[in-house]
């Protein structure tokens, strides 16, 4: 028999998650999760996790609660490590006490991970502050719907009316007309500020002002839907300025780099999100490149021109079952600073990095200390740059290119947000090509208000042929050159 860990997810921000959080879904068999506001949490759990759904919404449910319990029971039977993981807090109004109950029954052993409550978090991170001296000395969170999830919750609005502190609404959305006029009738003035946040804490986040008597109009107006936190008292009249107000910037990269975006953007007060996940596809030449593992001492060079064809490289060499010392008389070059970096992380320091982090740059430069004779394998991408090889070629350089991988497109959830945004980052210009691509597949239009930043000139011309000129262009081609550039356009704003 296992042991199950109730984890808080909290409020949406993967970052909000706590280290004891991440930690259990590292090292569970089994995950039991609700609706998320983020499914990147999911990320952290191992290749071989079983993942059950059994989220909630209003008016429609997966699961009814007596099912999620027993489920609850049968993993935790047939697995070591259980993790029920659920939106913001289990404790508040996420039904974790009867979860906990059911498990008590059968003798299962558990753990509370708490979690970041959104009723705190989701206010906060719009600028408002749910006490603040002098206006506002507690806070009361409610829940908006009723026990059963229908009709309009029956409350004692006289009580609620009489409260000094700030009132917090979760899941009231719906009911928001009617707990407005309520709270009217009963005594509360209909100029009492009133605000409603939408997906609190991500990078969607809207943020609906108002009073009282006209807040639920406004947010019909602006189309706000579920899941949102309703906030009434004084303090929703605060709006500090700096508080989930950065400009808005869609992603479109692989895992490995749209955590360094994010981060870098993070640091600029830019909130960012992924639209697009891109995704390695090996190519027919991978088997060329298999046989040429097999036959290393015919090369003095190995070109990197990104990390994803030294990660793939140093697979291949791994899955190959090859003798990592076959590389001690090759030398290294790297486009830039990301893929020497990745390099570094296999052990190798590179020979070559150029001056400036550009196509022609490495080009010109690495053919002045390439000598005669010297042969240069170089696993790239499919849509890799004629640039190097046309200059290689010019130096009769003897070079074998081998295009191993390309990348394709996934559009995320978060596409919907597509309107809200400033910018949008490319980082390559096979990611141009799949995006817009994918656009035209699903036939969305982009606003003509977007900036568009690109990573070097090579992407920024393949997104002239798909769409018009970039914006921004990063004179050095990797990420902390791209958002250089980004922090560069910014001030000049």
């Amino acid at each position: 028999m296992g042991k199950v860990y109730l984890v808080g997810a909290g409020p949406g921000d993967v970052g909000l998650l706590t280290l004891k959080g991440m930690e259990k879904l590292r090292a569970c068999d089994a995950v039991i999760y609700d609706r998320l506001a983020s499914e990147e949490l999911l990320d952290f759990v191992s290749a071989g996790c079983e993942k059950i759904y059994v989220g909630k919404q209003s008016g429609k449910h997966t699961r009814k609660q007596d099912e999620i319990n027993q489920i609850l029971v049968d993993c935790a039977k047939r697995h070591t490590c259980v993790v029920r993981l659920k939106g913001g807090d289990s404790f508040v109004f996420g039904r974790g006490g009867e979860e906990i109950e059911s498990l008590e029954k059968e003798g299962i052993p558990y753990e509370l991970v708490p979690g970041v409550t959104s009723a705190v978090a989701v206010p906060e991170c719009a600028g408002i502050p749910l006490t603040h001296r002098g206006v506002s000395r507690s806070f009361h969170v409610i829940t908006g719907h009723t026990e059963s999830s229908v009709g309009s919750p029956d409350y004692n609005y006289k009580i609620l009316a009489n409260l000094e502190g700030t009132l917090v609404f979760l899941m009231g959305l719906l009911n928001l007309k009617e707990i407005a006029q309520n709270l009217i009738s009963a005594g509360m003035a209909a100029y009492t500020p009133a605000a409603v946040i939408a997906d609190g804490t991500m990078a969607g986040q809207q943020t609906v002002r108002g009073c009282l008597f006209d807040i639920a109009s406004r947010v019909i107006e602006k189309g706000i839907v579920p899941p949102a936190v309703v906030v009434i008292g004084k303090t929703a009249g605060f709006h500090y300025r700096y508080c989930g107000n950065g400009p808005r910037v869609g992603i479109t990269a692989t895992k490995a780099l749209q955590d360094k975006l994010k981060k870098g953007l993070d640091n600029m007060g830019m909130d960012a999100v992924t639209v697009c996940n891109m995704e390695l596809e090996k190519t027919a030449q991978v088997e060329m490149l298999r046989k040429e593992l097999h036959d290393l001492q015919g090369y003095q060079w190995i070109v990197f021109t990104s990390q994803n064809a030294v990660s793939l490289f140093f697979e291949e060499i791994k899955g190959e079952g090859i003798d990592i010392r076959q590389l001690g008389n090759i030398k290294f070059a790297a486009l830039g600073s990301g893929t020497a970096g990745k390099l570094r992380q296999y052990g190798i320091l590179p020979d070559f990095v150029p001056s400036i982090y550009t196509v022609q740059v490495f080009a010109d430069e690495f053919v002045q200390i390439v000598t005669e004779g010297e042969k240069v394998l170089i696993p790239r991408a499919a849509q890799g740059s004629v640039v190097l090889t046309d200059v290689l070629e010019k130096h009769h350089i003897a070079f074998l290119n081998l295009p191993v991988y390309d990348v394709t497109g996934c559009l995320t959830d978060s596409v919907h947000m597509l309107s809200g945004l400033d910018y949008l980052v490319f980082v390559s210009a096979s990611g141009v090509q799949e995006f817009f691509r994918l656009l035209e597949e699903r036939g969305i239009c982009l606003p003509e208000r977007i900036q568009f930043a690109c990573i070097g000139r090579i992407t920024a011309k393949k997104l002239e042929e798909c769409c018009r000129q970039a914006d921004i262009v990063a004179d050095a081609s990797d990420v902390d050159g791209l958002l250089e550039a980004i922090a560069a356009s910014i001030k000049h704003l």
